[in-house]
């Protein structure tokens, strides 16, 4: 699966997890032939110190943890070619360099289903791993999370890992669904779908024009509503309404924006209607939410 569409499915489950991770997580590739690990999506952390990882940031694989979970990963064929290619190169006295122990984690790796890096690549930092198998269960991709050593302790790593490997599931039951469509003459309509919750999903403040997204897809509006409902089970408008609360809800978390402002933000004009909205899908208002959810 091309790069492109395979982030474009992965970036709605990704943001959905974004109120509980605690530091910069994302999605990487990995070049079998180049042996090179690649960053594609990444979304920085809620502290104001932070990894910030840009997309087409490359990594190596021996010594990070997102390339580690892919290799173990991979059949016996692929991993063993793939393996031949690494120069084991060290970053810091914790880099494995010898192949024999690279392979004894790797087994540990497959076992475990995780990778863990433990200022392998960069001093004082920690990162885990976790693979993302396509349809044809081999390795398509990996997730990440990283951070400084001191606020990522095993304990708080280990959580982060447990929620990537959930995104991981939800994502490879997507790419079984694209494929399944795909297959059915249907797969061009789940990308479709992708593409237009990541649109949906910039500028939430903005009004809404759901024909000129049919139109920047390449669809006429009355089959990106029917692909939409279909692949979803809701329509452009309710799925709207729930990044807008969703983002509603992480202002009132992590900010301290008044609920007018916020209420801007998430693109309601009626500080009124937001309320009633927020209430109705939340069970409470605003203001209480703010108070059981404040970080």
């Amino acid at each position: 699966m091309k790069n492109g569409v395979l982030t474009t499915m992965a970036i709605p489950r990704l943001l959905a997890v974004r109120n509980i991770m605690p530091e910069t997580y994302g999605l990487a590739t990995v070049d079998e032939q180049a042996a090179t690990g690649t960053a594609l999506y990444s979304v920085e952390g809620p502290s104001r110190v932070c990894f910030t990882i840009a997309a087409g940031a490359q990594f190596p694989l021996h010594a990070s943890a997102p390339g580690q979970a892919f290799i173990a990963a991979l059949p016996e064929s692929r991993r063993t070619a793939l393996i031949g290619r690494l120069s084991f190169k060290r970053f810091t006295p914790a880099t494995l360099t010898d192949r024999a122990c690279f392979e004894e984690r790797l087994a540990t790796v497959r076992q475990q289903g995780y990778a863990i890096d433990l200022s392998e690549e960069t001093e004082g930092c920690h990162c885990g791993g976790v693979a993302v198998l396509g349809p044809d269960r081999t390795p398509a991709a990996a997730l990440w999370v990283t951070g400084m050593a001191k606020r990522l302790p095993m304990a708080v790593l280990l959580a982060c890992i447990r929620t990537l490997q959930d995104v991981g599931r939800r994502l490879e039951q997507d790419l079984r669904h694209a494929a399944g469509r795909s297959a059915m003459g249907g797969g061009i309509h789940a990308v479709t779908v992708a593409e237009a919750k990541l649109r949906l999903a910039e500028n939430l403040a903005e009004p809404p024009a759901y024909p000129t997204l049919a139109k920047r897809l390449g669809v006429s509006y009355s089959t990106l509503r029917a692909a939409f409902h279909a692949e979803t089970g809701a329509t452009l408008g309710q799925w709207r309404l729930h990044l807008r609360l969703e983002e509603a809800c992480r202002l009132l978390a992590e900010t301290g924006l008044t609920v007018v402002e916020i209420a801007e933000r998430a693109g309601f004009g009626d500080p009124k209607h937001f309320s009633v909205q927020f209430k109705r899908r939340m069970g409470v208002p605003p203001s209480q939410y703010r108070m059981r959810n404040r970080l």
